[in-house]
């Protein structure tokens, strides 16, 4: 899958584009209600348990989620946090973007640390360290530790009508003049403009 000039710009100005439902009605909530089906899909496989998050009150352009395997074999590090009543674990995963824009998605290998508090007054799990995909760390082959559940992640984001964009493509700078709302690259530091830029980009 590549993207006009046009294309990329539509996007930066936050329109979908797509010729596949729902991104062909560009409406915002129908893609939305498509990519929480989508997870929800995920969550009913056998060997994968997905997880999300949101991005606070700023506006991401991507869906951020976060699979490992569902048997306990991703688990890195287990601990348990007597100050904070709590249990921290260490999963190793992927993490795929899901785009708001357009029927695409990226996969990156990734490790997060997930927290669980379960007291008599609270009980609440979250991940308290959230990483971001840069677009030289996006692969399209399984990794080892995944081999299984790559597979059928990829088989499911093929069944629902998304593309997967590689690292070359990602990777390549933006061929015209823009600025793009997002704390993913920033100019000011030199940083480049990349079409990932023009495709997943947060703005807080």
């Amino acid at each position: 899958m590549k993207y006009t000039n046009e294309q990329l710009q539509t996007m930066i100005g936050r329109e979908p584009i797509g010729d596949i439902y729902p991104y062909n009605t560009k409406d915002e909530d129908l893609i939305e209600e498509y990519i929480q089906n989508l997870y929800d899909t995920f969550n009913r496989s056998k060997i994968i348990k997905c997880e999300t998050d949101d991005h606070g009150s700023g506006y991401a352009s991507y869906v951020d989620f976060f699979c490992y395997k569902r048997d306990g074999g991703s688990v890195l590090e287990e601990k348990y946090i007597e100050e904070y009543l709590c249990t921290e674990i260490h999963l190793e995963g992927l993490a795929i973007y899901i785009s708001r824009l357009a029927p695409v998605a990226i996969i990156a290998k990734d490790a997060r640390w997930k927290t669980i508090i379960d007291t008599e007054n609270e009980q609440d799990e979250y991940f308290s360290v959230k990483s971001y995909i840069c677009p030289d760390e996006v692969i399209t082959e399984s990794p080892n530790f995944m081999v299984e559940e790559f597979l059928e992640i990829i088989t499911k984001l093929g069944n629902a009508g998304y593309s997967i964009l590689d690292k070359e493509y990602i990777s390549k700078p933006l061929s015209f003049e823009t600025k793009i709302p997002t704390i993913l690259t920033i100019p000011e530091l030199n940083e480049i403009y990349k079409v990932f830029d023009g495709i997943f980009y947060w703005e807080d």
